[in-house]
């Protein structure tokens, strides 16, 4: 072999030997610590990653974009992590929604009661709702779903904000614990230790819990997180007929 062909694959084994491919980004978490951390890894083995934000009350992501809620503000982050858009927000935890291309279009604050149209970097106010709002979820410009509790039940309310109207009463549902809504009809309903994985269609699941689920949030399109009463953090894996739980990591990455 001439020498310069020998010192090429030589240079290139090297290369290859040293590159390590990065593991996947899965989506975005909120650690013990308020601060907002990207999960990467595969099922069964997640490293948590680098901080993006600190204070974070609560947080939801798609594939493409995160909402997190502090205090007195709503940001919005890239599928990278950068900010994007930082709004002046009721003070508070908040509930977000997704329309059907991964981009934030719904808020949802407690304090006010007040549900918003996230427009670019503007908060556009769509209705008040007098309900206990559980979870809600993006139809289109001119509608969104409520889950509200009323005495021991869920509803699940089609709302058009433009027409002035108290809402559609679509199902009654048992009252339990935390309730998320995501994209493509699936809904995760809490009761006791037990996680409901609810699909379009009437199709569900069911996964027992080491302990009671106090919080469910969305850590992408396709990963749920669960959080248990004793702090426990665990990741459910949305995609249909491969659902199943793992244990997500420690904070510090």
């Amino acid at each position: 072999m001439p020498q310069q062909g020998f010192v090429f694959v030589l240079l290139a084994s090297v290369a290859c030997a040293q590159w390590t491919p990065a593991p996947p980004r899965l989506g975005y978490f909120v650690d013990r610590q308020a601060g907002l951390r990207a999960l990467y890894g595969v099922a069964g083995n997640f490293v948590a990653g680098e901080l993006r934000l600190e204070g974070v009350i609560g947080s939801a992501s798609s594939s493409a974009w995160t909402v997190a809620k502090l205090e007195r503000a709503v940001v919005l982050l890239d599928a990278e992590g950068a900010e994007k858009a930082r709004l002046e927000a009721p003070p508070g935890p908040a509930l977000f929604a997704f329309d059907e291309a991964g981009r934030p279009a719904l808020s949802y604050f407690p304090a006010k009661r007040l549900v918003c149209r996230i427009l670019g970097e503007t908060l556009v106010p769509l209705r008040s709702l007098e309900q206990d709002v559980a979870a809600i979820a993006w139809l289109d410009d001119q509608r969104f779903l409520a889950l509200v509790r009323r005495n021991d039940r869920l509803e699940l309310v089609e709302f058009t904000p433009a027409q002035g109207d108290s809402g559609r009463l679509l199902e009654k549902l048992p009252a339990g614990g935390p309730v998320l809504m995501l994209g493509r009809g699936t809904m995760l309903s809490a009761e006791g230790a037990l996680l409901h994985l609810h699909r379009m269609g009437g199709l569900s699941e069911t996964f027992a819990m080491p302990a009671a689920i106090v919080a469910l949030n969305a850590i992408s399109d396709e990963w749920a997180e669960i959080i248990t009463a004793d702090a426990a953090r665990f990741g459910l894996r949305l995609r249909e007929g491969q659902a199943a739980v793992y244990a997500l990591p420690e904070d510090a990455p």
